[in-house]
């Protein structure tokens, strides 16, 4: 990562949880549940953003806390996400939907968590 991209990413950091806290006041004050989901969405983007600069997640480097027991259940669980995920492309290529669409980006998001999980426990 280049000097100007981390200085980019640090930006980021500092904006994300203003505009978090801007969409949670919009949220409550309409308890539109969409707007609860872009909350999350930022919630998540932030996290991103802090692994990216600590260089800790998949592209990074990854702290290991051998746990078996874990380690086997997250495989699992990331194969079930892996596969709905599957089942939902193949749903949605005949049935488009803008819903769904949003959900397969979502069941992204978990296998990637999933499997920084499972990197971390085994």
């Amino acid at each position: 990562m280049t000097r100007a991209q981390e200085n980019a990413l640090k930006a980021l950091r500092r904006e994300l949880p203003r505009l978090g806290k801007r969409l949670q006041v919009l949220h409550e004050g309409t308890a539109y549940e969409d707007l609860g989901h872009a909350v999350l969405a930022l919630e998540i983007a932030e996290h991103a953003v802090n692994e990216a600069l600590e260089r800790t997640g998949l592209s990074g480097e990854i702290q290991k806390a051998p746990n078996p027991t874990l380690h086997r259940h997250v495989l699992r669980w990331h194969e079930t996400v892996k596969d709905v995920r599957a089942q939902g492309a193949a749903f949605l290529r005949k049935h488009a939907s803008e819903d769904l669409e949003t959900a397969l980006k979502a069941l992204e998001i978990a296998a990637g968590s999933f499997e920084e999980v499972a990197e971390r426990c085994e």
